[in-house]
């Protein structure tokens, strides 16, 4: 088995990242204010996910994406627990998934926001509206 390596983004990094985001639709990265986690395998980028700041006490887990070539090595996993691990000082961490990856996400602790009497932050709110009227999959509201 191939060792897979997650490490936080470097500024020489962003412009992949956001190649990366671009290529399937993402809203960008914004490196100054996110932490961006990188996975290779081999030396090769294969794998990303953020998070990003939204204010002292909510954070967004997102952006999650491995290449095709790359799947089903468990790497975004890899990055979600480096991600996690890296964050958790905070309340509560946000997460905007399609639907059909709330079995993943529920592992790590993240459950529907109905199951919370959590205000939900205007900037979560307004990208979960923004995300189910311009993607063709539906896109759920998580929180841990």
């Amino acid at each position: 088995m191939k060792k897979i390596y997650v490490r936080k983004a470097t500024l020489e990094d962003i412009e992949w990242v956001n190649t990366t985001y671009r290529n399937i639709d993402f809203v960008l990265s914004d490196y100054t204010t996110e932490y961006i986690a990188l996975a290779e395998v081999e030396g090769v980028k294969c794998g990303l996910g953020r998070v990003v700041n939204i204010d002292q006490n909510n954070l967004e887990l997102g952006g999650m994406y491995v290449l095709d070539q790359f799947r089903g090595m468990g790497i975004a996993e890899q990055i979600i627990l480096h991600l996690l691990q890296n964050h958790e000082q905070y309340k509560k961490i946000w997460c905007l998934p399609f639907e059909h990856l709330q079995h993943f996400y529920n592992k790590f602790g993240f459950l529907d926001q109905k199951t919370h009497d959590y205000k939900i932050p205007d900037k979560i709110y307004d990208k979960h509206k923004w995300c189910n009227q311009n993607y063709t999959k539906d896109v759920l509201l998580l929180v841990k």
